[in-house]
């Protein structure tokens, strides 16, 4: 297995197994020789140019600290003599034997025992870890300093040398928001993450190990994957969309998010679920880095970017469909700036606090409902003033996780009730509509509330309705977490469906959709089979992976 290394010249690889023997043995902290020094990176900032478009600020690249960084010191065979970590500030002391030549490796990596784990790495070269090496330098007797720097590879018109500063770049906006996080929870243990980086990386859909990975986004399982095409488009400084990303890990992890993913964009009428996933990380990014400028840089030079204010950007279809009226709802409840209906200043923690439990826990659907009634039930002496926030975006009190009384319709005939209630022995009408798109947008889908009183087998039907035909599907979900599809029914290309499935006492909520997104209605079922009843076999379960499309 190879890893990558980088030299302040080139890329090289070094092998993972060691070469030769020796006869030196490791030392402990604070025996031998003492080597200390700074690990140092190219930070590329941002700028605001002509017509509004955001470039990379070659001519003001910055030195930043490398903070939290894994270290290795070997000898000359590749013997592992010490290891360390940086600290906040980028430093580090290591002790190695006297009179030995020894050499520094800085791995894109943040370690931590029992704490975090965070690698960078190149998805297109065998998943091998980033790495920054010093010279091979007798340790001497005394004690001395070695400083390493990661280059950004600019040479004044384009990049020529190895990206050496990317990997790090992207480890410090995370490390970034991770530091928010432990300011609300200092007990936190992070999971294993993987960041997927590469020069290869390319906005195509295909082979994740030659670059074609669509966009950045994260998978679902522990991997975030980073664009970085030079001179089309790349990611690793734009720390808001580092850190939006690793807000979808964080809901994975710690919180909950249903959303179905697929493309959005500010101005659309969302699935509520989406509306919240997306909502929610575009407000971390602002939250984390106390910058509610968020930017995407991109084209020839990265010079043709754009950029959006998540606190003031103009209201453009708000409301609890709307990922905008989400991400300004969620900064406005964080932020010490008070303007129009925002007299409130929460901070992150009580967020945080929402997120990880009551939203986890949510009977509902994520969305903004029952994330707003989450913080409310944790903090009733600030209900008015968070009230007076939401409805800044022209959506009404929330008074519960689903949404009762909506008065904001989206001006669509059947956007609410957002949930509707189905009971054993009963039917209902449910329509879809497309007049905002398909598959994620407001209207696709159909949030159905079920309560079963006694175990057994139900059946739910959904047969055509009106004149116009389409292709409905039923998935059902147990309304706890984790929230995974238990069925879903098997048909394909048929105008009816049903779907048959053993329950146990509970609640449940039912997802119906038009899978050839026409306009189209059903009438929805649900009955006890009674007697043995053997059930038509599903399309089998159904892992919802939010897919991270392109920010519009």
């Amino acid at each position: 297995m190879l890893q990558k290394k980088l030299s302040f010249l080139s890329l090289v690889f070094l092998l993972f197994f060691t070469v030769g023997c020796s006869n030196i043995s490791p030392v402990e902290e604070g025996e031998g020789i003492k080597i200390s020094g700074t690990i140092t990176y190219d930070r590329v900032p941002v700028k605001e140019g002509n017509y509004g478009l955001i470039s990379l600020d070659y001519n003001n690249i910055q030195r930043v600290t490398g903070k939290n960084l894994y270290i290795k010191v070997v000898d000359k065979n590749g013997l592992l003599l010490y290891t360390t970590s940086s600290n906040n500030r980028g430093e580090y002391t290591v002790y190695v034997p006297e009179n030995t030549p020894v050499k520094i490796r800085v791995y894109a990596r943040m370690y931590k025992k029992e704490a975090w784990d965070v690698s960078v790495v190149d998805n297109t070269n065998m998943k091998a870890t980033y790495v920054m090496e010093g010279s091979l330098i007798d340790s001497g007797t005394t004690s001395s300093i070695r400083n390493l720097h990661a280059s950004s590879g600019w040479d004044g018109e384009a990049y020529s040398g190895a990206r050496n500063a990317a990997p790090f770049a992207i480890l410090d906006s995370i490390n970034t928001v991770m530091q928010k996080v432990i300011k609300a929870d200092s007990n936190l243990i992070f999971p294993q993450l993987t960041v997927n980086w590469s020069v290869n990386n390319v906005a195509v859909g295909g082979d994740r190990s030659i670059g074609q990975i669509v966009t950045s986004n994260y998978d679902g399982e522990n991997n975030l994957w980073i664009l970085g095409d030079a001179n089309s488009d790349t990611d690793e400084y734009d720390d808001h969309i580092i850190i939006h990303e690793w807000g979808h890990f964080f809901e994975d992890k710690f919180s909950r998010s249903d959303s179905i993913g697929g493309p959005h964009s500010s101005g659309d009428s969302l699935d509520i679920r989406v509306a919240f996933g997306e909502g929610w990380g575009n407000a971390l990014s602002a939250i984390a880095t106390d910058n509610p400028i968020y930017f995407d840089t991109a084209g020839y030079g990265q010079g043709s970017g754009w950029s959006m204010n998540i606190e003031s950007a103009q209201h453009e279809n708000p409301g609890w469909f709307s990922e905008a009226s989400v991400q300004r709802i969620l900064y406005d409840l964080y932020d010490d700036n008070q303007d129009g209906n925002d007299n409130l200043s929460l901070g992150f923690k009580p967020i945080f606090e929402a997120m990880v439990s009551k939203e986890r826990n949510t009977p509902a659907f994520t969305s903004i409902f029952s994330f707003i009634h989450a913080l409310k039930s944790e903090n009733p002496s600030k209900s008015y003033e968070i009230d007076q926030v939401v409805a800044s975006e022209q959506i009404a009190s929330i008074l519960d996780e689903y949404g009762t009384y909506r008065s904001n319709l989206a001006g669509g005939m059947y956007t609410t009730p957002i949930y509707r209630d189905l009971k054993v022995g009963k039917q209902i009408t449910q329509c879809n509509q497309n007049q905002y798109g398909v598959y994620n947008k407001l209207g696709n889908r159909t949030f159905i509330k079920v309560s079963i009183d006694r175990t057994g087998f139900y059946i739910f039907d959904a047969q055509p309705y009106g004149g116009t035909y389409g292709d409905p599907d039923i998935v059902i979900y147990k309304a706890e977490y984790p929230v995974k599809s238990m069925g879903m029914s098997p048909l394909e290309g048929t105008n009816s469906d049903s779907l048959a499935i053993n329950l146990t006492s509970g609640k449940y909520l039912v997802e119906v959709y038009d899978a050839s997104f026409n306009n189209s209605c059903f009438i929805v079922k649900l009955n006890k089979e009674s007697g043995a009843y053997k059930p038509v076999m599903s399309k089998g379960q159904i892992q919802r992976k939010p897919l991270r499309m392109p920010q519009y």
